[in-house]
């Protein structure tokens, strides 16, 4: 790129000489249009470059408050089912399958909500999705802070079939970068740093609410900042996305069933299907250890609200300093196909770590230990959030990069429906597996081991695919 294209060609010297030989009239004349011109498309370019990067501002400020109101309610969520549960009169295999419910709910409403939010954003535009999706979720807050039995609970989940806060940020991350990858992977992390500074905060604070008498207010809370989006949404982001005149003259034309069908085939695609089997295997992986530690850290261990919330937040923490400062550097060094492969491994090797640590420890520590469990628990629980986002990140910079711009709506609402479809399956398996021994603690051994076994086979199914992708592009050739 030369300094034309910022349209200071008048300081360049064969401008000079060029123009000293033409007619005064003529250099007159044209001098000041030429100029007048490049002025115009450099502060065009300007305002659009300044708008993108105002959007992208909001976004990240909107993913933060997202992520700061979701996990206000983590640390909250077992209390509360173990409140409401024992208010009609269950016992505690009832509570851990009544939590296992509760998530697999949850996920099913958003399996069905994820497709529907891509096609919002292709049909009606990144400001005005956004607008529902905030609306949506501070709905479902509302109803969860005045959930006093397990019907309204549930009920609360139902809102959350348009709360896909995190795909509208995508979608906006990959259209104020463009076709430029790297761009790309920088906003997409960076956009993940922003989800972990707010839950970051979320389930210490959540926790300590908790401690406090009120298993409602952080709800209450949440409710007050998804609205605060909602305004922030309506003002600053961009009216449009991708392609605006495929959104306003084809999309609006084309029916549901279409959309949805346009969707399955682009996840269908030899270049697509391997890394979105991934994600779906590895989102069932995810939701079986997600769903069984939280279960065994409270009844085996007996963590408290803000000891559950801590490790949470220092999960969060770390997982946003690294995406602030090393995860583009790990994406020129390793490559996004490098980071998955990375983030396997090390979810294969934290499964049975944090099975020995709970299995080591057991219920037979003393109050004065218990600090030292807490940090032990924390450190593995950091490192198994660092392999997860390494193996997230790494993904959709693949899938998001292999599609057309006008396609990534599409894609991202597939890749939310696919993570939730996954963890429909997943709370229940944990929780299976986890009253098929005696106790938790070694029920969690074989959450361990099968969640490290699917990882390791992953691994493997990439290295396959990978090789025949290369050897038919080699035959091609």
């Amino acid at each position: 790129m030369n300094n034309c294209d910022f349209g200071d060609c008048d300081s360049l010297g064969p401008k000079k000489k060029i123009s000293s030989v033409a007619p005064p009239e003529q250099s007159d004349a044209e001098s000041p249009r030429m100029r007048s011109s490049m002025e115009t498309d450099h502060g065009a370019n300007t305002n659009n470059s300044q708008k993108d990067r105002i959007a992208l501002l909001v976004t990240y400020l909107n993913i933060v408050l997202y992520a700061l109101c979701f996990q206000l309610q983590r640390p909250v969520e077992p209390f509360l089912v173990t409140s409401l549960s024992t208010q009609a009169g269950g016992n505690s295999a009832q509570v851990s399958r009544t939590y296992g419910q509760l998530q697999s709910f949850f996920n099913a409403v958003q399996t069905i909500g994820s497709p529907l939010v891509g096609i919002l954003l292709d049909r009606i535009g990144i400001r005005n999705a956004s607008v529902v999706v905030f609306a949506s979720t501070a709905l479902s807050y509302l109803i969860l802070a005045y959930a006093t039995d397990m019907n309204l609970l549930f009920l609360s989940k139902v809102p959350t079939v348009l709360q896909a806060a995190f795909l509208v940020a995508q979608a906006t991350a990959s259209t104020a970068t463009g076709g430029d990858t790297a761009a790309r992977a920088q906003a997409l992390g960076r956009m993940t740093t922003a989800y972990t500074i707010g839950a970051t905060i979320g389930p210490a604070l959540g926790g300590w609410l908790a401690d406090h008498g009120d298993l409602y207010f952080s709800a209450k809370l949440a409710v007050v900042g998804s609205l605060v989006s909602v305004i922030l949404s309506w003002a600053f982001l961009p009216t449009s996305t991708f392609n605006a005149k495929t959104a306003k003259e084809e999309e609006k034309t084309v029916p549901l069933t279409d959309s949805l069908k346009r969707s399955l085939s682009i996840g269908l695609r030899p270049n697509v299907f391997p890394l979105l089997a991934v994600k779906l295997v590895g989102g069932a992986v995810a939701s079986i250890f997600s769903t069984a530690l939280p279960l065994v850290l409270t009844q085996q261990l007996h963590f408290d609200a803000s000891q559950l919330g801590l490790g949470m937040s220092a999960s969060m923490f770390s997982v946003a300093g690294f995406s602030a400062i090393l995860m583009a550097p790990l994406a020129k060094w390793i490559g996004p196909d490098g980071m998955v492969s990375l983030g396997l491994f090390g979810r294969a090797c934290m499964s049975p770590v944090m099975a020995m640590i709970l299995s080591w420890t057991g219920t037979a520590y003393s109050l004065d230990s218990k600090t030292m469990v807490v940090v032990q628990v924390t450190t593995v629980s950091v490192f198994h959030a660092l392999s997860a986002h390494s193996l997230a990140t790494g993904l959709t910079t693949q899938t998001t990069g292999t599609v057309d711009k006008d396609e990534q709506g599409a894609l991202l609402g597939l890749e939310h429906s696919l993570f939730s479809l996954a963890r429909i399956a997943g709370p229940a398996i944990g929780t299976t597996l986890l009253a098929s021994k005696s106790n938790n603690l070694d029920g969690f051994w074989l959450v361990a081991g099968c969640s490290a076994a699917i990882d390791f086979l992953l691994m493997s199914f990439l290295v396959l695919t990978q090789r025949k992708e290369s050897s038919q592009i080699t035959k091609k050739m």
